[in-house]
């Protein structure tokens, strides 16, 4: 309960919340496993309220876990067109996994790829050699490469033809996060992409270790001051976000790594906009993106505009990065819902 409280009052207000919007998954199979034991195990009344919590929370629990009936009822057809999202972590610049070999696995996976449109974030400044070297072709098929100017950030990479694009930060007041927006022509029409990474909690690997051995009371105070301080910034990035996409003359799409799960205030604050998570249309499964400590975590995914028709969305289980790659298959029409 303390989740649906979270997703609907700002983190800005009150920030102890945030913490019961990360652990929202987990929490709702915890007390389900504890109804169904208490009613294997005949003791049904105590089961009454458990279960009618369940139930009320059910909606919420469908965007953190899908059922795979989602999909679009209409088939795929030759105008239909792909959106990957993936934070490719540097390109594993600092071997945090295998190195060149990971680099050569992604190249190859990334050759491997059908959709049109990449949003990557973590996208180093030589990215482009460096998939060059470890294999992957620029021009077979024709890409092009949008990059974020001076360092790794958000890029794009897209076989269709572009009108126009920019890149651009937040406010001050609302913490660090980058923003790539393009006009893309799609077989949809022209649709504005939003590239984002949201705010980070730039936990350092102590940090992950304390929270994998468990926390003295000293570091909890302090990594629970990181996580309340990077959801009120998200919180802010969110309304910008929203105000920004308001303003597009096109359809638009949003992906990126938000660095938050779908119970939290700041994707409600992206979804109560124009846009639907394309994760509706997703496979059974929690579609976890984040690799780490805490099991099922999605923080990434692609938000696609309610006038535009999701036919697939799939969580690609490869290990090239510390996120899981997403992806959606969109096309033209009205929202089924």
């Amino acid at each position: 309960m303390m989740g649906e409280v979270a997703v609907r009052l700002s983190p800005s207000w009150f920030p102890w919340l945030a913490p019961f919007g990360l652990t929202y998954g987990l929490g709702w199979l915890l007390l389900a496993t504890g109804v169904v034991w208490r009613v294997v195990s005949f003791r049904w009344i105590r089961a009454a309220f458990p279960t009618l919590i369940l139930l009320a929370t059910w909606p919420s629990f469908m965007l953190v876990f899908s059922l795979g009936l989602g999909a679009a009822q209409t088939p795929m057809d030759e105008e239909d067109w792909g959106v990957l999202s993936f934070n490719v972590r540097r390109l594993d610049e600092f071997d945090w996994l295998e190195g060149d070999a990971t680099r050569r696995a992604l190249a190859q996976w990334l050759s491997d790829r059908k959709e049109s449109v990449w949003c990557l974030q973590e996208f180093p400044t030589n990215g482009k050699a460096v998939l060059e070297g470890a294999g992957f072709s620029w021009s077979s098929p024709r890409r092009t490469l949008l990059s974020w100017p001076g360092g790794a950030g958000p890029s794009m990479v897209t076989t269709l033809p572009i009108e126009g694009w920019d890149t651009w930060m937040f406010p001050e007041d609302a913490g660090r996060g980058r923003v790539l927006q393009a006009d893309v022509q799609t077989p949809s029409g022209t649709v504005r992409v939003f590239n984002v990474h949201l705010q980070s909690l730039y936990f350092s690997h102590a940090d992950y270790a304390a929270v994998e051995d468990g926390p003295s009371r000293q570091e909890g105070l302090r990594l629970l001051s990181l996580v309340t301080q990077a959801s009120k910034a998200r919180a802010k990035q969110a309304h910008f976000l929203r105000e920004k996409m308001a303003e597009s003359p096109h359809p638009v799409v949003l992906a990126g790594d938000f660095n938050d799960t779908p119970m939290s205030y700041a994707v409600r604050q992206l979804r109560e906009g124009r846009v639907r998570d394309a994760f509706e249309s997703a496979h059974l499964g929690l579609g976890g993106t984040h690799i780490g400590t805490v099991p099922g975590l999605r923080i990434d995914g692609i938000l696609v505009d309610t006038t535009l028709v999701v036919h697939r969305h799939e969580t690609h289980g490869v290990v090239l990065s510390d996120h899981h790659p997403v992806s959606a298959w969109v096309g033209s029409g009205v929202d089924l819902d």
